[in-house]
């Protein structure tokens, strides 16, 4: 090999990653520069660069007592059985033993509240809320079961905007929530130790996209009649 080509491949290995580097300063620093939330595009690029490179999801095999699972519907099976068994089989010694003097949460709420609750009424949805709801929601690739996802909502919200009302304002006037909206694709994800262990995966459960608008009608009325009776108190917490 000529002398003169190995120098220019030897300096071009050498001064490469640096001037790679160099450029990709500049690209990430024009983006920054050109969009209006500086701080939420740095977060950005920042978990970007962090994140690590996309692994497969397949579990190969799993290991349930003294054998080994190797069948993917037999490792959804056993995923399933192990994530609805765990929080039974928690140990809840000392939960339910009460002191004669401890207070019911029941019988705390009948005395805090001493006047009746009004009933709640759910107003019918307009096409303005469904519109700002629609478009609050985060453009994500994750879907349900039924594998649509929120921005292929967004995307076609002038064609379904109207069906989505008309469901949403029977769902209001017969108190029911849609049934397949309540199914959601459960997925493990890995922590950390032995791979082929149920107990090193965590349960996600994903959605179906439409249930977060029909979620966000229902909440907005419930939380204006809770705000508008005073039904939440000082010592009112998430859990």
């Amino acid at each position: 090999m000529n002398w003169n080509i190995c120098y220019i491949i030897n300096t071009t290995a050498k001064y490469y990653p640096k001037l790679q580097k160099k450029q990709k300063k500049l690209y990430y620093k024009d983006i920054i520069t050109k969009l209006k939330n500086k701080m939420k595009t740095t977060w950005n690029i920042i978990h970007k660069e962090m994140s690590n490179p996309t692994k497969e999801n397949n579990i190969k095999s799993l290991k349930i007592k003294n054998h080994t699972v190797q069948n993917q519907i037999s490792i959804a099976n056993e995923f399933n059985n192990y994530f609805l068994n765990t929080a039974g089989s928690t140990s809840t010694k000392g939960i339910n033993e009460k002191k004669k003097e401890d207070v019911s949460p029941l019988q705390y709420l009948f005395e805090y509240f001493n006047r009746p609750f009004k009933d709640i009424s759910w107003p019918y949805i307009s096409s303005k809320e469904i519109n700002k709801i629609i478009n609050s929601l985060k453009n994500k690739n994750s879907s349900g079961y039924d594998e649509i996802t929120t921005k292929i909502i967004k995307i076609s919200k002038p064609f379904i905007i109207s069906p989505i009302i008309n469901i949403c304002n029977k769902m209001l006037a017969q108190d029911i929530y849609p049934e397949r909206l309540k199914f959601s694709l459960i997925r493990p994800i890995y922590k950390s130790g032995d791979k082929s262990s149920p107990s090193n995966y965590r349960p996600i459960s994903l959605l179906p996209a439409f249930s977060k608008i029909f979620g966000e009608v229902i909440y907005k009325r419930l939380f204006d009649h809770f705000n508008n009776n005073a039904i939440l108190n000082e010592n009112q917490y998430g859990f």
